[in-house]
Order: C-alpha cells, then structure tokens, then sequence
C-alpha cells in the first residue's frame, strides 16, 4: 500500500510539473492502449503521398525497420488505405525485421544494459504479408536482406520508420542509403521516424542509440544528410511525432531543387484570388 501511494505521490508531481499541454499526455496514453493508434503515422503517410504525388509519382514505398509483434505494419496499412482512396496513390508497406529479436551485441553504443537478445521476438512474422498484397517482410539479418531489397524494387522510398533500437543495427541501414541513392530508390527528401531518440530512463542521448548513429551519418556523406527541424510552437503537424522526426536530404537527386510548394504561380503576385488554404497545405 505504501509503495502504490509513493507511486501516486510522483505520478502527480510529474503531472503538475509537465511543461506541455496535457492532451498530449492523453494521446499517448491512447497510442499505449491501442497499438495501433498511431497518429504520428498517418500523418507522415499523408505528407509523403501529398510529396511524392507533387513530384509526379504515382506510388511509394513505406519502410518499417524492425517490425517485432506487427502492430506498427498494421497502424500504416489503416491509414494507408484510406489516403490511397484520398489521393489516388499506391502504398506498398516494406517491413524488415530479423524474426528472432534483438541480436547479440556486447559494445556500449547499444546500451546492453537496457536492450537484450531476443527482445522482440516473432516468429510468424511472415503472416503479416496475409493482411493485404501490399505488405512484403524480408526476415533475417537486415545486412543481407537490404540488398534483395534494393535488387528487387523500383518504386520510390517516401517514408522511413527506425525501430531497430540499437545503435549497431541502425548504423547497418543507414551505411547502405548512399546504395539506396544511386539505384534513384528515393524520393529527393525522405521522411524519416526514429522511434528510439529518447527514453525516460535518461540513458539514450548523443553518444549512444540511434543518435550517435545519425550523427556519424551526417559526419561521413556529403550529398546525404538528416535534417532535424527546429523546435517551434506552431509544430503541429505529427501529433506524438514531435522531436523525433528528421528528413533524409538526397541533394544529388534530380529531382531535389523541383518546386513542389503550397502556392500556385499567382499566389504571390496582384492576380492572386486570395483563396483560403487549409492549415494541412502549411
């Protein structure tokens, strides 16, 4: 009893000293009871459809990095139907996962004292491609599995989810984007979603994790960079998203320097007919 009431004790004192509005605190608490409200997701869907359709591309591929019991393969494939009814484009849902959880590692940067082998683990993960056509899972060592990937796909990659959690694995994947870039699998900025830039715990920071990875990425190509928009108080567009969002910048695209802006070509000048914009084309 007494250690339920300690625990109560912090609980509101975390709550009282919350420095965001408290119904952000409540749309997390739904996406942990509902696994696959994911609304973050739906609008990184939404954006990279609106993108690569501006760029003249009918589909795209969605990649998820380390898929575990399916649930976020199965939040993108909800809200993947009902944007490709909304914008008429084709979705394909890309998961990699090793099917036997996380793999043995003994190196600091993958924090083994909070991540061990085989969290994670599903077996059966293959049953997900029996949700719908769209889906495709490459189970084994990503290492490997990248590469019949990139063998076999032409379409665009729009949107990356990073769930891989160590900081090894992550490293792994994003060593083979300059590979991604010169077979012209991506669209010229890429979203990308890292799951795994922060923890409560406080152990997960810029010298370990998935954000040591970015940041020797960054250092060692030139042409390739991940992007991180600046904290603001009009973010508003990926609800639980906030902060752990960055965009994969492919500057030796051909594609990269295209206008595919909110205005039209006389939005800006006298002939402008002041129609009013949505707050979802800002």
């Amino acid at each position: 009893m007494i250690n339920f009431l300690y625990k109560i004790k912090l609980l509101f004192l975390r709550i009282l000293c919350y420095e965001k509005p408290l119904r952000v605190a409540l749309i997390k608490y739904l996406s942990l009871k509902f696994p696959t409200f994911r609304p973050h997701y739906e609008s990184l869907i939404f954006e990279t459809s609106k993108n690569a359709i501006k760029l003249g591309f009918n589909e795209i591929d969605i990649i998820e990095l380390g898929v575990a019991g399916g649930n976020g393969i199965k939040s993108i494939l909800k809200y993947k139907r009902k944007i490709e009814k909304i914008l008429k484009i084709k979705i394909n849902i890309i998961g990699f996962d090793s099917g036997t959880g996380l793999p043995e590692s003994g190196i600091k940067e993958d924090l083994p004292f909070f991540w061990k082998q085989g969290d994670y683990t599903n077996r059966n993960i293959k049953n997900l491609e029996n949700e719908d056509r769209c889906i495709k899972i490459f189970e084994g060592n990503i290492s490997l599995t990248l590469d019949q990937y990139i063998s076999e796909k032409k379409s665009k990659i729009g949107l990356i989810i990073f769930d891989l959690d160590l900081y090894s694995s992550t490293k792994i994947f994003l060593d083979k984007i300059p590979e991604l870039s010169k077979r012209n699998l991506l669209l010229p900025r890429v979203f990308c979603y890292f799951d795994d830039l922060f923890v409560s715990d406080y152990v997960l920071n810029d010298i370990n994790g998935e954000p040591l990875a970015i940041k020797e990425f960054n250092n060692q190509f030139e042409d390739l960079k991940l992007g991180k928009t600046l904290d603001h108080i009009t973010d508003f567009k990926f609800p639980l998203g906030k902060g752990l969002i960055y965009t994969l910048h492919d500057f030796k695209n051909k594609d990269y320097g295209r206008y595919i802006g909110i205005y039209s070509k006389d939005s800006l000048s006298e002939t402008n007919n002041d129609k009013i914009r949505s707050l979802l084309d800002d």
